[in-house]
């Protein structure tokens, strides 16, 4: 594995506010998390350059490049529709449309995406980057952070092409677009907690990418992505409540193409919810990221 430091010079001058004495060292090392959670803040440009260095590293070398984030939703956007709406005539509403069928499926499955992915590449992040963990003047927290601010760059392309596809399906874009920052803050959290926290249990747990994604295809599957939520039992409708991201793509669904509020209730329990997860995530993460130099 190269030393990412020393080859990114760019990177050598944004850890130098970094640097600090062997008494700082020791202070940081006993600063509580909410403290290193603030600090965050002050580490601003290096999460920037990684965050540009992890986006533009990721399709580096594919003959297809910076085209990947738009043709990957598109291609399970056909798969789905495919299989969902045609062979299984499931329907969003009244409409039997395979295009409007398409836009819901979308709608869900971008936001789905981006919190999948930040999670799923968490859990190995940590160990790719061995010469990062045993230098002490690397802010380990950020590592986890990176991964979901380029999954949700990434995702935020693939969701200003869906607003302009509704746009064009439905003749115009809806004035309650507005609230799209306003869902995507819990969504972010929720990532970002979900992040840290698996972020570190792959550390000591080598088989928790694998779990991982056994677990992520059967949440997707328990969440309103490709069905509609009344179709779900009524004996299981309560799986909605505990689960954030069921809320939070309904209410994308709701502002982009229903042209209807976010229902405000359910705003305020998954993002009660989701800052839970994102303090208590990062509180594990920075309670144990002094055990990773051990084990990496």
């Amino acid at each position: 594995m190269p030393n990412v430091v020393t080859e990114e010079p760019k990177l050598v001058e944004a850890l130098k506010p970094q640097l600090r004495s062997v008494d700082e060292l020791e202070a940081a090392a006993k600063e509580s998390s909410w403290s290193a959670l603030l600090n965050l803040w002050g580490k601003r440009h290096l999460i920037s350059l990684m965050v540009q260095r992890d986006f533009t590293g990721r399709y580096k070398g594919s003959l297809l490049g910076a085209l990947w984030p738009l043709l990957n939703p598109l291609g399970h956007m056909i798969l789905y529709t495919f299989l969902f709406n045609v062979i299984l005539q499931v329907r969003f509403g009244k409409s039997a449309s395979s295009g409007d069928f398409a836009l819901y499926l979308m709608s869900g499955f971008l936001p789905w995406t981006a919190m999948a992915e930040s999670v799923s590449s968490s859990t190995t992040k940590v160990l790719e980057l061995p010469n990062l963990v045993k230098r002490c003047v690397f802010p380990l927290e950020t590592l986890p952070l990176i991964v979901v601010i380029s999954s949700f760059l990434s995702g935020s392309i693939a969701l200003l092409l869906l607003i302009a596809f509704a746009g064009f399906r439905q003749h115009g874009i809806h004035p309650t677009i507005v609230f799209v920052p306003m869902i995507l803050i819990p969504h972010f959290l929720f990532s970002a907690g979900m992040s840290w926290f698996l972020g570190s249990l792959g550390v000591f747990i080598r088989d928790c990418r694998h779990f991982i994604a056994l677990a992520l295809s059967a949440w997707m599957y328990m969440t309103p992505i490709l069905y509609p939520p009344e179709r779900m039992p009524e004996h299981l409708q309560f799986l909605f409540w505990i689960n954030p991201m069921a809320g939070i793509i309904t209410d994308y669904r709701r502002v982009i193409i229903e042209g209807q509020f976010p229902n405000f209730f359910n705003y305020g329990v998954y993002t009660l919810i989701s800052l839970a997860v994102c303090l208590a995530g990062f509180h594990f993460f920075h309670k144990t990221k002094r055990s990773f130099a051990d084990v990496v």
